[in-house]
């Protein structure tokens, strides 16, 4: 599975929704994650940044991750965001391995 982080921005008219209802977000934001085949594994908000929460999910395919982002993007609440695939370190060790046996096998072009 590759793990996601999602920085988000909400709209002014958005946050001013959520302290009025009182509505938790992070209740419905898994929801739409786990229905589009991914995992939240947490959700944190921040403060004195540009975004307002970090999602950091799971998800076997990225057009399913894709598709979770567009679902969310496209509800109006959400002003800007941006992902940041996120590596494990058993991903670097796997890439080191891939690295070891592909070395030597690219040459750059010549310098003319």
């Amino acid at each position: 599975m590759a793990l996601y982080m999602t920085k988000i921005k909400y709209t002014a008219d958005a946050i001013k929704d959520i302290a009025e209802s009182g509505s938790n977000r992070e209740e419905v934001v898994r929801a739409l994650i786990e229905k589009c085949g991914g995992t939240l594994v947490n959700f944190y908000g921040m403060i004195g940044q540009d975004h307002h929460i970090i999602l950091i999910t799971e998800f076997d395919q990225l057009s399913d991750y894709m598709g979770m982002v567009m679902s969310g993007a496209v509800g109006g609440a959400v002003a800007d965001w941006k992902t940041i695939q996120l590596y494990t370190s058993d991903d670097m060790m796997s890439a080191t391995e891939t690295y070891r046996a592909s070395k030597g096998s690219y040459s750059p072009p010549p310098n003319n």
